[in-house]
């Protein structure tokens, strides 16, 4: 295991923060649902994105840019940006798993990074490549993105593989920006035409400790929403697109009070980093902004934790306009909700944030990879009535492989945390693995066994270096009443949706049985969602389930119905499916098409059910890994 300290998030300083992630050289994955997936990471995920992004030109847009080869530009104007996710989703797995395969190629990728860096800092090798002006067209440029990216890269490096190449490279790149952008006389006053530098340069801060960068942060926050962002478009092509709403520019966070049309993940990784900001500052009125913020955006969240519900801007829609064969809900707006939520969870200790987060990582997100971490969705759309949807091994706009990468990297940096003020250990995520941890100068141990989320028994070991009182806090999650928790000789029935505080004086080889009642439920929808009207879904625990074609070769999933109370819902664990997987199977029917002809308008006529069937349903996150298939999450019912 590495033995420095690893921390995505280093909240350790911040003055506004009531936990602290624990780092992830600290923390030892050990199931069989999540480490798989990490060491996919390792061994297939990153070396073939690798190998994408040298047969895409990325790599060799930076060896041209710094004078090794001869050509031009190749590619996205961003396409820098899915450069430096990758050197960070690698620099974080390696912490996990060495390779020296892999470590080979994120130095090489540092170099030729480092060497197209310009005399003064600058560093984007579509504007050098291409000849265009520096900070003319902000709007659609992707400057500041790219450059958030790069920062983000080159602290996960600095912090895992103690890199002082591309860390020194982030650091000119932003003392170059604070002499362009701010409010002074003569500097540029606006932003980038995507959020991403805010909460890039608030964790570069964290790790120099140099308040300019904070500063600036807090300046890119402040500007945005008063339509400066927007007016800097000079490109025709992209004017419809590079509208206030669309690049979360048409009101100041402060007094933002919905954001439909919003590009989604511009949305989220802005509300990221102001979020980041609020830890650094305490500033009441931003906070208030981002809990109210965070409440309009679970209207428009769908039960996947999927963001986004329009094709069109890739953008949020109105409160509960949330279609499902047309869903957008990008993987990057994933890999974003992950990341806001956290760090609400961080500034509060609210289990709310923690329960989204960990529905958002199970279904939406994780669904954005293939099961063996070599195929991708862009978009995560919640029924295919035609099997044409397809995971596809690269894009040319790729930005979601290398996120989901990252994402998976820095899991295990969550599973706990510490309170900053009072002996508190967190368990935030149900994962089987090994912590060890400094609680007020007392070396603490945890050991998790569970099979979650195909079991809801928890086993936690805690041995304490020194015999000591201290809590354990355990999140009970909303959709988990009738949990039951035994310690020593005690019994406790805690309440769902919150954390259960069990204080005692804990000595080696104390544990503590988590038992979580999983079992499928169906749930309905808010009556506003006019695409579920009269549909349910089916659930267990934090998984959302799909019924796939494949799985319901005897019936056509698209004419499913149920009648709720004659469902009878069964599970089933199947060894031999994806390496273990809980399936649910149910009764319902086969519906009858009473009208032949192809007009889609006829007489009303109540629905007819044409044969008793039963259904097989596998958990969202995996569908479509063995074929192209039709799926639908919402089940028609019928009375």
């Amino acid at each position: 295991m590495n033995l420095r300290d690893v921390y995505v998030v280093d909240v350790r300083e911040s003055p506004y923060v009531k936990l602290l992630p624990l780092s992830l050289s600290k923390v030892v994955v050990k199931d069989s649902f999540w480490r798989p997936r990490i060491v996919n990471l390792v061994d297939k995920t990153l070396p073939l994105q690798y190998e994408f992004l040298e047969k895409t030109g990325r790599l060799d847009n930076f060896r041209v840019a710094g004078g090794k080869r001869s050509g031009g530009f190749t590619g996205f104007w961003f396409n820098d940006s899915d450069v430096y996710k990758w050197a960070e989703a690698s620099s974080y797995a390696l912490v996990h798993k060495w390779s020296d395969g892999l470590y080979e190629k994120l130095v090489s990728v540092i170099k030729d990074v480092a060497d197209a860096q310009e005399s003064d800092g600058y560093i984007n090798t579509f504007i050098k490549l291409r000849g265009l002006k520096r900070w003319e067209n902000l709007a659609w440029s992707h400057e500041l993105y790219c450059g958030g990216h790069l920062i983000q890269a080159a602290v996960a490096a600095r912090r895992s593989l103690d890199d002082a190449v591309l860390f020194s490279v982030a650091r000119r790149f932003a003392d170059l920006l604070i002499e362009i952008f701010g409010y002074g006389e003569n500097k540029l006053k606006t932003s980038d035409g995507h959020p991403e530098i805010e909460m890039a340069l608030v964790e570069l801060y964290r790790e120099s400790r140099d308040r300019r960068y904070l500063d600036l942060a807090s300046f890119f926050v402040d500007i945005r929403g008063r339509g400066y962002v927007a007016q800097t478009n000079r490109n025709e092509v992209f004017a419809i697109m590079m509208n206030p709403v669309y690049l979360v520019d048409h009101e100041p966070i402060k007094m933002m009070s919905d954001f439909v049309g919003s590009h989604a993940v511009r949305a989220l990784y802005f509300f990221t980093g102001a979020t980041d900001l609020y830890l650094e500052t305490g500033d009441q009125e931003l906070w208030n902004a981002l809990t109210r913020l965070w409440r309009k955006a679970l209207r428009k969240m769908y039960i996947t934790g999927g963001f986004g519900s329009r094709y069109d801007g890739e953008a949020f829609g109105e409160d509960y306009e949330l279609p499902n064969d047309r869903a957008y809900s990008e993987t990057c707006a994933s890999v974003a909700g992950v990341m806001w939520a956290w760090r609400m969870f961080l500034a509060t200790g609210d289990a709310e944030y923690m329960d989204v987060l960990e529905r958002v990582l199970y279904n939406a997100a994780l669904a954005g990879i293939s099961f063996d971490g070599t195929k991708y969705f862009y978009v995560n759309p919640l029924a295919d009535y035609f099997g044409k949807h397809e995971r596809r091994p690269w894009y040319d706009c790729a930005c979601c492989p290398p996120n989901i990468a990252r994402l998976i990297a820095y899991m295990p940096s969550i599973i706990y945390a510490v309170s900053k003020s009072g002996p508190k250990i967190w368990i935030n995520l149900f994962v089987a693995s090994e912590a060890n941890i400094d609680l007020n100068g007392n070396r603490v141990r945890i050991s998790m066994d569970t099979e979650y989320p195909w079991n809801g028994k928890i086993f936690i070991r805690v041995s304490p270096e020194k015999v000591e009182d201290f809590s354990l806090m355990i999140r009970i999650p909303r959709w988990a009443p009738g949990t039951v928790i035994k310690a020593g000789n005690k019994v406790y029935e805690p309440r769902a949706g919150e954390y259960f505080e069990l204080n005692r004086r804990w000595d080696a080889g104390d544990s503590v049985e988590v038992d979580m009642p999983l079992k499928p439920i169906l749930i309905t929808p808010h009556p506003m969602i006019e695409a579920d009207w009269s549909k349910v879904a089916i659930v267990r625990g934090p998984l959302v389930y799909a019924i796939e074609q494949v799985d319901n070769k005897d019936l056509d999933t698209n004419h499913l119905a149920i009648k709720p109370s004659e469902a009878n819902l069964r599970e089933r664990f199947e060894q031999q499916l994806f390496n273990g997987t809980v399936t649910i199977e149910g009764d319902g029917y086969e519906i009858e098409q009473p009208h032949k002809d192809p007009d889609p308008y006829h007489p009303y006529e109540p629905p007819k059910p044409k044969k008793k069937v039963t259904f097989k349903a596998i958990p969202y996150h995996l569908w479509n890994n063995r074929e192209k298939s039709k799926m639908h999450v919402w089940i028609k019912m019928i009375s």
